[in-house]
């Protein structure tokens, strides 16, 4: 199992899917582990990719930055130990946060909405 791993490198953003049309990212490190921000462990967390994927097929993203590898990996890795917040401080913040990029209206907006359907249909699932 652990070789489908190795294709990631520092600084990667990597994202598995839950919900509808929903991902969770995170940043890999050099030591093989991810940095995420999740509301389920309560903050940034560094987890092995294992952990990470839980079960799930592993997406590497699109680099839309020149940062190096490395210094996004050591920013997230300062990261840990922060809180999360859906609408100011999630996975896909973190992650941007890590490559010194900003959040985007898309990530916002999706993140506001999904709180409105767990909010209105939450018990109804």
């Amino acid at each position: 199992m652990a070789d489908r791993f190795n294709r990631f490198e520092p600084g990667d953003v990597v994202a598995i899917p839950f919900g509808i049309g929903l991902s969770h990212y995170g940043v890999v490190t050099a030591q093989g582990t991810v940095i995420s921000n999740s509301r389920k462990h309560g903050g940034v967390v560094e987890q092995s990719l294992s952990a990470f994927a839980n079960g799930k097929r592993i997406r590497l993203c699109e680099r839309t930055d020149t940062l190096s590898g490395t210094i996004a990996a050591n920013r997230a890795r300062h990261g840990k130990g922060r809180g999360y917040s859906l609408t100011e401080s999630n996975c896909a913040h973190f992650s941007r946060w890590s490559h010194r990029q900003k959040p985007t209206s898309i990530q916002i907006a999706s993140a506001t909405a999904r709180t409105f359907a767990d909010m209105i249909f939450g018990g109804r699932r």
